[in-house]
């Protein structure tokens, strides 16, 4: 394919996916109490709308932390499996490898379900911090691809070089490999927030009275639609750009980094 086939396809996609936003930035932006396309008047009053309200406010706050807390896990783990596979020979690499990457292509359906009635026999439904963890296990694939898939592209023989003069493992793993590897972390604990922040499905099975801003935003949807639903799916698509644009701008300047320091050392 030619370079103007690929910038071609890449504006469609790219077109496709943020085609929603065409909508819905100005049915946020309306004044009127119901969802109106295209709006009569403009006005900032659903945003605020979202700010003040005290229940969006507490279902922002349980995303965040639950999101966080799924980040960190899910980063601490991810890295660990990572290195194991990477590193590690042994037999069931490859079963651990799909293991790893199954909440990817199990139908959240079904991971939900199997999780509810694991949740009712041990009593964790509304429990925060089993859904923390339960996120962390969504969170995992993309933790586990972005940085195995870095960890495969870094020359070992820097830090063999830094232990044969004299470095321990674990000094000359801090000092040489998790810097290469802090941006792939960096990236993927990003994919890793915004997984758990935007996870309903199986939210909305084991989470009880619970409310997350996706569980929150469903209600919504559900029960009574204004237009304050609209003006969050715009903030969180924003944030989810920008955050995920970050996170790919410094893996790639630190691949790119990495590469001419070896080219200049070779």
């Amino acid at each position: 394919m030619t370079r103007a086939v690929l910038t071609a396809y890449f504006v469609l996609v790219t077109s496709f996916l943020l085609l929603p936003l065409f909508f819905l930035v100005p049915i946020s932006l309306t004044d009127s109490q119901f969802l109106e396309f295209p709006p009569k008047s403009l006005s900032l009053r659903w945003y605020r709308e979202f700010f003040v309200d005290q229940s969006w406010a507490d279902a922002t706050l349980a995303s965040l932390k639950i999101g966080v807390g799924a980040t960190i896990l899910s980063l601490l783990f991810g890295t660990l499996a990572s290195i194991a596979l990477v590193r590690a020979d042994f037999r069931a690499k490859g079963l651990l490898t799909a293991i790893f990457i199954a909440p990817l292509i199990i139908p959240s359906v079904v991971i939900a379900l199997a999780l509810y009635i694991v949740f009712l026999r041990w009593q964790l439904v509304n429990n925060i911090y089993a859904l923390t963890l339960v996120h962390a296990l969504i969170a995992l694939p993309y933790v586990v691809m972005i940085v195995s898939g870095s960890l495969r592209r870094y020359d070992m023989t820097i830090e063999r070089a830094a232990r044969v003069l004299g470095a321990s493992p674990v000094r000359a793993f801090l000092y040489t490999t998790l810097p290469y590897l802090a941006p792939a972390m960096f990236a993927s604990a990003i994919l890793a927030f915004f997984a758990s922040f935007d996870e309903l499905i199986i939210t909305l099975f084991v989470s009880g009275g619970l409310q997350t801003l996706p569980v929150r935003i469903w209600n919504d949807l559900s029960l009574k639609l204004d237009p304050t639903v609209p003006a969050v799916a715009v903030m969180l698509t924003l944030l989810s750009i920008v955050g995920m644009t970050v996170g790919e701008i410094a893996r790639r300047r630190n691949e790119r980094r990495y590469q001419t320091n070896s080219v200049s050392e070779a």
